[in-house]
């Protein structure tokens, strides 16, 4: 699939080419996608704790990415509902999941979450993504 139109490694969540970004390494899983969560001191909001908008730039990813990667759908993000349930430490590892839970013609609906490693729920999100393919 030609992703050159709308790809260019300078994305905030996942280029490999923006000093500013993210940098996420997105994988496909069984269920959908999933990427390892490690994110600098830069990204915090209060005192060690991840800012609620990277929490939610991250869910945002993970259900554009299961889109392309588990369907092969181009998509942009219509809705985002997130719902934040713990706090993420700036300092810990976590592991964000993402699939595709329904497709209507334009219409690709998805969720999203992030887990520590005791899989214990931190944050999740419910996403209507469009089709631009």
């Amino acid at each position: 699939m030609n992703t050159k139109f709308f790809m260019n490694n300078r994305c905030f969540a996942c280029g490999s080419e923006n000093t500013n970004g993210l940098k996420m390494i997105i994988k496909e899983s069984t269920e959908g996608v999933e990427s390892i969560i490690k994110l600098p001191l830069w990204c915090q909001g209060y005192k060690k704790t991840v800012h609620g908008g990277i929490i939610s730039t991250i869910l945002d990813e993970m259900a554009v990415w299961a889109a392309f990667k588990k369907k092969g759908l181009k998509c942009v993000t219509a809705e985002l509902n997130v719902r934040i349930k713990n706090g993420m430490n700036s300092h810990d590892e976590y592991i964000a999941k993402g699939k595709v839970t329904n497709v209507k013609h334009k219409l690709v609906q998805a969720e999203s979450e992030i887990i520590n490693k005791n899989k214990e729920l931190i944050a999740f999100a419910k996403a209507k993504l469009i089709r631009i393919d």
